[in-house]
This record gives C-alpha cells, sequence and structure tokens, in this order.
C-alpha cells in the first residue's frame, strides 16, 4: 500500500497542475534501426519539441512494456499530424499523460507506475471561422495495465456513433416545427413526418467533399433532428411527407425555401444547428 502511494505521489508530482506531455523514453537509447530516440520532451515552460518520436512511435515490434502507443488516420487511411492522445490514469485523478501525433501519425507515451490507463484521442481543425475538437475513434477502447503497455490506433471519423453508447461523431441539426397544419387546422404536425436535406456548402472538417445528406428526423435527447452529421457549412431545406416547409434559422426574421447554416459549440465537442420550420 504504501508503494502504490509513493508511486501515485511521483507521478503528481510529474503533472505539476495534472497533465504531463510524455512522449517517448527520457534517456537515450537505441531503437531497432540502430539510431538514437528521445522521444518528446517538455521544457520547463510546458512546450514541447520533437526529437524523434515518429521514429520511437515506429518500432512496431508488437506491444512494449510501460508504453502506449500507435498512429492516427483520417477515414481514408492518410495520417493526421498534431491530434492529442491522452493516457487517463483511471487510479490518481489529474494525472493523464498526453502527446501529440508526428507528421506521419505516430505516437507514444510512457505509461509508468502500477496504475490502470485508457486511452483516447483529440483533433482539432478550423473551418469557417470558428475552432472544432472532434473526438478520435479507437480500434480498441479497454483500459490497460501501464506496466503492460498496449497499442491504440485511432481513425477521425466524422460521423456515425461513439463507442459504448457515448453519443454521436459530428453535430446535430435540431429544429422546432410550428404543428399547425393551414389546409387542416383540425390536424398537428408530428416531427417524424420531416425529412431534412443537406447539401455542403464546401468541404467537411477533415478537407474531403461531402455529400448531400437526406433523412428523415428522429427524436434524440437534445429534441428532433439529425444526429452524427459530419461538420460543414451547409444549406438545408426541408419537407413534411413530401410537402415543402419553409426555413429559417432560430431567431431569424423570415422563412425561405432554404437556409445556409453552420454549426455552433454548445461546448467542447459538442455541435448544432437550430432551425425553425413551417408549412
Amino acid at each position: 500500500m504504501r508503494r502504490l502511494l509513493a508511486a501515485g505521489v511521483l507521478l503528481l508530482t510529474m503533472g505539476g497542475c495534472g497533465v504531463v506531455d510524455v512522449t517517448g523514453d527520457f534517456t537515450a537509447g537505441s531503437d531497432d534501426t540502430g539510431g538514437s530516440s528521445q522521444g518528446t520532451r517538455t521544457d520547463d515552460r510546458g512546450s514541447a519539441s520533437m526529437d524523434g518520436v515518429g521514429t520511437a512511435a515506429r518500432r512496431d515490434g508488437g506491444v512494449e512494456p510501460g508504453v502506449l502507443k500507435g498512429r492516427v488516420v483520417d477515414a481514408n487511411g492518410r495520417p493526421i499530424q498534431g491530434a492529442l492522445i491522452v493516457a487517463d490514469n483511471q487510479m490518481v485523478y489529474n494525472s493523464n499523460l498526453m502527446a501529440p501525433t508526428d507528421a506521419d501519425g505516430y505516437y507514444r507515451i510512457q505509461t509508468p507506475g502500477p496504475f490502470t490507463f485508457h486511452a483516447t484521442g483529440q483533433v482539432t481543425r478550423q473551418m469557417n471561422g470558428q475552432e472544432f475538437a472532434t473526438d478520435l475513434m479507437p480500434d480498441d477502447d479497454n483500459p490497460f495495465a501501464g506496466p503492460s503497455g498496449a497499442i491504440r490506433n485511432f481513425t477521425l471519423k466524422l460521423d456515425g456513433k461513439k463507442p459504448g453508447g457515448q453519443g454521436h461523431v459530428g453535430g446535430m441539426v435540431i429544429f422546432y416545427l410550428n404543428s399547425t397544419d393551414p389546409n387542416d387546422p383540425d390536424s398537428f404536425l408530428q416531427d417524424e413526418g420531416v425529412t431534412l436535406t443537406l447539401r455542403p456548402e464546401g468541404p467537411l472538417l477533415d478537407g474531403s467533399a461531402g455529400e448531400t445528406i437526406t433523412r428523415k428526423a428522429e427524436r434524440g435527447g437534445d429534441g428532433s433532428g439529425l444526429y452524427g452529421v459530419p461538420i460543414a457549412r451547409y444549406r438545408i431545406s426541408a419537407d413534411y411527407q413530401g410537402r415543402p416547409l419553409r426555413v429559417k434559422a432560430q431567431g431569424g426574421s423570415d422563412f425561405a425555401a432554404s437556409v445556409v447554416a453552420d454549426f455552433r459549440t454548445v461546448m467542447s465537442g459538442i455541435y448544432r444547428i437550430d432551425l425553425e420550420l413551417s408549412l
């Protein structure tokens, strides 16, 4: 028990405010190619300097004891530089370890002490004057023992569901529907009768060309609309069981046949477009 407490104090001391940037060996050593590789160090100001992280991460002879490593790619298999990988210490509060990926998408983090870690990743991109942080999808979401080490590869996906029922990747398009039918004042329109069409006005968040999305609305915890929509600027139109609906941004002044809208940030990693619809 004393040994565990001492290790916890050591790790917290390493972490300072609770987050440590650790990407590679802290003593010079030889990699598999015979060269020297030290990994990324953090200087007194907390900034990281890259010195061989790619070489260290590419030592792919299986799992290394005491090391979390892997690679981050996009949906087309292209490497992603600058993604942030976090090894979350499951036993000591607020003492995560973190590292960025190099130009080839590789990262490497030492996982010292008798602790259990869970690996997560995030990449941040700029679009239309806004910043979007997107969670990366792991090939293995299980925790691992720090002394044993692990390989965790990640993929940047723009839509779909997150593992473990933790919501959706991408953004949500939520609407408020005026339930009045001018042709039949005694009937009420139902949200499930709405179909939304989203046409990209420019590239998606990863720079790829998007496709037109046409989907029926679904009810979710945040309201009725579409969930798991790739982040982009869209021209949005809608219909109710084949009848065109008028559309406007929530709080906007005028309805129109379609509206161009950007996602807004609700909180880190959660983005939405809010609309009003009416016959």
